[in-house]
């Protein structure tokens, strides 16, 4: 039997346009590292952008992204009828796909088919934020099917992929390979801090000296995650820290 992403015989993005940057972005730390917040506060989704979020813990949906009502559904049809009407109108919009499944492979593939056939090169970028990344996925190596051309192909038809997840060594090279933009928090232990410095030429010891906001909270009071942020060029990191409560940079 044929699965509804496959049944549901989407078109191909339109007008190619080669002259767009590459935004990808990444969101990597462990539980309680801040990543969400990350999403929701820094600005890499712009306020005034048109954006979809994979959301299987409700972490988007039904609350205000940055001042915009994000609406969800777990309805396959209502998805597809409700970003198909948001693309069109051309505004401003959030919208999130909660997937009655959770995590798994084949939600994140219809989502990401789904996605893949709004692209449009000439159009206003479409945001695209993916959660629990790794729970989803199946190899470490190439990431097949719809979600890894949305991470290799989407970004000459205006997709800016955001991918969330908790360790790099368990995402498809595809994913760490095709994203410009690193966000670090902090990670669970020395061997995931020693695989970010080895792929981005930090120093081992600034990644794990990063202090959670599970932990800040703890600590002082206040849910501050420490983080840097690595973007294409060598020596160009930031180290900063967010309030994951206020949406306050430090």
């Amino acid at each position: 039997m044929k699965s509804k992403s496959q049944s549901l015989k989407l078109p191909n993005p339109v007008n190619s346009n080669p002259s767009h940057d590459a935004e990808h972005v990444i969101y990597v730390a462990g539980t309680g590292g801040g990543k969400t917040s990350a999403v929701k506060y820094l600005g890499l989704v712009p306020k005034t952008s048109q954006a979809v979020f994979f959301d299987p813990y409700r972490n988007y949906a039904g609350a205000k992204f940055q001042g915009q009502m994000c609406h969800g559904t777990s309805s396959k049809a209502a998805f597809v009828k409700a970003l198909l009407a948001a693309r069109k109108r051309g505004k401003s919009f959030k919208l999130a796909y909660i997937p009655q499944d959770g995590a798994t492979n084949h939600e994140l593939e219809f989502f990401s088919a789904v996605v893949w056939s709004m692209g449009n090169g000439r159009s206003s970028k479409l945001y695209v934020v993916i959660e629990e990344l790794a729970s989803c996925v199946e190899t470490t190596g190439k990431l097949k099917g719809k979600a890894g051309e949305l991470l290799r192909g989407g970004r000459q038809y205006g997709l800016v992929i955001h991918s969330i997840f908790q360790r790099g060594q368990e995402v498809p090279k595809t994913v760490t390979e095709q994203s410009s933009t690193w966000w670090i928090g902090a990670v669970n232990s020395m061997s995931d801090a020693k695989w970010l410095a080895d792929k981005k030429g930090l120093n081992i010891n600034d990644i794990a000296a990063l202090t959670s906001a599970k932990v800040n909270k703890q600590k002082i009071g206040k849910p501050i995650a420490e983080y840097l942020l690595v973007r294409d060029g060598i020596g160009n990191v930031e180290s900063k820290s967010l309030n994951c409560h206020s949406g306050l940079r430090c």
